[in-house]
């Protein structure tokens, strides 16, 4: 029969985890030794591996050690498809989540390559695809900033005479879009400035856009999180708006 037991150290690696967190899992009375000798050794089977194996899915999952001294007290099989349940609602919610982040991550990567590729000051003209935007009307006083209103944000102008930022916009998912950004080829340019000039570069940059390329109506300022691409405090803004053909 002692050929059956494992020591604690073996065990541990076989678990990929630590010896503490063997001592820790039996002080919460989630693990037992198969055997505890007299000088103190602990000793474990093999088929105790799925049970550490469990521990430390309901760990990643969220759960505390309680919860799971919980879960294992559970004796109703619906009790704990119920628990598991919500577990796997928490984990699609978490991988939801997750998708955005690397979605926003792309973008990045390819705002840098775009940005690398074209320089600051250039006008360029890209091909772009159908966007959608939730928009709102212009409103004094209001801090457009990535955490509130995304990794993709900006103003809009309307009207190229008077060039005033007429509305909001924040690139969304379909469902969530109020304004739909039409699909077509964009006259582009970045250009990289001090963030208190922000505000009032929006007449300067139509009026340079405008004298590069035939545009039509309407004018996108558009700031992406430019920290992540702008340095020393400088933030890179992408202007942009449809061509005449």
């Amino acid at each position: 029969m002692n050929e059956e037991l494992i020591k604690t150290g073996d065990f541990a690696k076989m678990c990929a985890v630590t010896k503490k967190a063997l001592y820790v899992y039996e002080a919460k009375g989630l693990l037992k030794p198969a055997v505890v000798k007299d000088n103190g050794y602990r000793y474990y089977r093999l088929e105790q591996v799925d049970q550490v194996a469990t521990i430390r899915l309901l760990e990643k999952l969220g759960s505390s050690l309680q919860e799971v001294g919980d879960f294992f007290a559970l004796k109703d099989l619906n009790e704990r498809q119920k628990y598991l349940g919500k577990q796997q609602e928490a984990v699609e919610r978490e991988m939801a989540e997750l998708g955005k982040i690397k979605s926003s991550l792309e973008f990045f990567d390819q705002r840098i390559s775009d940005l690398k590729q074209t320089g600051l000051k250039k006008v360029a003209v890209e091909t772009c695809p159908e966007e959608y935007l939730e928009v709102s009307p212009f409103r004094h006083g209001v801090s457009l900033n990535p955490i509130s209103f995304g990794p993709r944000y900006g103003v809009i102008v309307d009207d190229f005479e008077k060039a005033e930022i007429s509305r909001f916009f924040k690139v969304v998912e379909r469902k969530e879009g109020n304004y739909v950004k039409a699909a077509g080829k964009y006259a582009c340019f970045y250009q990289e400035m001090e963030n208190d000039d922000v505000a009032g570069n929006g007449p300067k940059a139509l009026e340079y856009l405008r004298s590069k390329a035939k545009v039509v109506p309407p004018f996108y300022q558009e700031d992406f999180s430019s920290s992540v691409s702008g340095h020393d405090g400088s933030v890179i803004i992408k202007y942009s708006a449809k061509l005449d053909l």
